[in-house]
């Protein structure tokens, strides 16, 4: 974890330090929310579109933290307490990212870059589990920090002792991926695929695909990149750029493939590659896709399972991504972390590959950032319900009524659609909707916040 003296600070950020009998003082860690722990933490006061963090430094001192970054242009920097170093720049975040890009600079880990339209996150964190296994001095970021906000703070979180780092890439518009590779500057690039997302700023798929291979750009030839051979968009861009690169697939010839995938009647799937067995407690075969994600990274630093028993392997992901969890005799395959055209499709598929003799419910919600063809997109998705046999259809948010619309235009019962115009309105309704035994989906973009839902059956558990 980064940790500096201020007057070390103060030569790397090119900062004028305040309160300089302070200099010696050190920091480990830094914060940039006055709300999380701040105690011997470098607090770092951005100013965003929303909230300006120069506002809670008196917050995160109170919290413990031990030195503020704060801007030149800050009007009460004076009234910080004597005791407390300063150190003041023209640009906080600005700032965090130059001693983001000096902190790697030191760090003897290598580092893989994991970027994609889906499947980041859960890629990442089956990459952590199975390097664990092999490499005990791995790391990987925490949560979903991937932008360039997060991205600075998994790097200060590196132990000095890292011997791999694994940190996932996310971007919304195209100025955002080289600033990134700068910074992390990886030695291995993973992409798990591409498609229809944040397209209010990339104006198609191939647009996308090109922001992400931003990272392929930026790296040398030493650098080794991994992409997904069924992804022709991808695969097409990319050979635009080169042409030594490794792949992984399931339908396309691939260096990493599954030598076979067996859905359990646990709701785990069991995968084969390259003789090895893996026990995924993911259901779909897009989890399958970042479990080879997973591998192909693994392998492409050069190490292998040939000692390891693992079918025994636990192989956890981040919440609400995929897992079958239950609350009160009803199963939910949580998916609602975040949605897009693809991963509704790819989610509505593995809920319906599930066994069950049960009630299916879906509880679909709104995906967000789709652009001009956002009613377009939602329309297909309703189009796409009449494929699937289903008992209720809890449709939620704005957007999402155009789900609704479509599939009653293409013959679905009226009574088996429900419309909701936010999360909390469906979830003070859906415990008298819901049944035991039933088997529900729950698919939407993070900001519907449909996770309310599952907080009502939580909620009375704890209760």
């Amino acid at each position: 974890m980064i940790s500096y003296r201020f007057d070390k600070l103060a030569s790397i950020t090119g900062g004028t330090l305040h309160n300089t009998k302070e200099a010696s003082k050190m920091f480990t860690g830094v914060a940039i929310d006055s709300r999380l722990d701040c105690n011997g933490k470098l607090f770092v006061a951005i100013r965003g579109s929303q909230n300006d963090g120069h506002n809670y430094i008196s917050a995160a001192i109170e919290k413990g933290a031990c030195g503020i970054v704060a801007e030149f242009s800050y009007p009460d920097l004076t009234s910080i307490p004597s005791y407390v170093p300063v150190m003041v720049v023209p640009n906080s975040h600005e700032a965090m990212l130059t001693m983001a890009a000096a902190y790697r600079a030191t760090s003897r880990a290598r580092f893989v870059a994991i970027t994609g339209s889906n499947g980041k996150t859960t890629s990442k964190e089956l990459t952590y589990h199975l390097l664990l296994s092999v490499e005990p001095h791995s790391y990987r970021s925490p949560g979903n920090l991937n932008n360039l906000y997060g991205v600075p703070l998994a790097l200060f979180g590196v132990p000095s002792n890292a011997e791999v780092a694994v940190l996932e890439l996310g971007i919304s518009t195209k100025s955002e991926m080289p600033r990134l590779a700068k910074i992390v500057q990886p030695q291995v690039v993973a992409i798990t695929n591409v498609g229809p997302s944040h397209l209010e700023s990339l104006s198609s798929v191939e647009d996308v695909a090109q922001a992400k291979l931003q990272l392929v750009h930026a790296a040398d030839e030493t650098v080794s990149v991994i992409i997904n051979a069924d992804d022709s968009v991808l695969l097409n861009e990319m050979k635009k750029i080169r042409d030594n690169f490794i792949t992984f697939g399931i339908k396309s010839k691939a260096d990493f493939y599954p030598d076979s995938m067996e859905p359990q009647e646990s709701g785990t799937t069991l995968v084969v590659i390259e003789g090895n067995r893996f026990n995924l407690p993911l259901v779909g075969q897009h989890q399958v896709y970042n479990l080879l994600t997973a591998y192909a990274i693994c392998r492409t630093l050069g190490y292998n399972f040939n000692e390891i028993d693992t079918e025994n392997l636990s192989l956890d992901t981040a919440p609400m991504r995929g897992q079958l969890i239950e609350h009160q005799g009803i199963t939910f395959l949580t998916d609602c972390y975040n949605a897009n055209p693809d991963s509704m499709r790819a989610g509505l598929e593995a809920f319906f590959s599930i066994q069950s003799s049960k009630r299916r419910v879906l509880i679909l919600g709104d995906m967000l950032e789709l652009g001009k063809d956002t009613i377009k997109y939602h329309r297909e998705v309703g189009l796409l319900l009449t494929k699937y046999e289903f008992d209720i259809a809890i449709i939620v948010g704005p957007l999402a009524t155009y789900i609704a619309q479509e599939a009653e235009a293409n013959g679905i019962n009226n009574s088996k659609l429900s419309c909701y115009s936010s999360a909390a309105k469906c979830a003070a309704d859906v415990k008298e909707i819901l049944n035991t035994g039933d088997l529900v989906y729950l698919k939407a973009s993070r900001g519907i916040g449909l996770e309310a839902v599952l907080d009502c059956f939580r909620n009375e558990e704890d209760n």
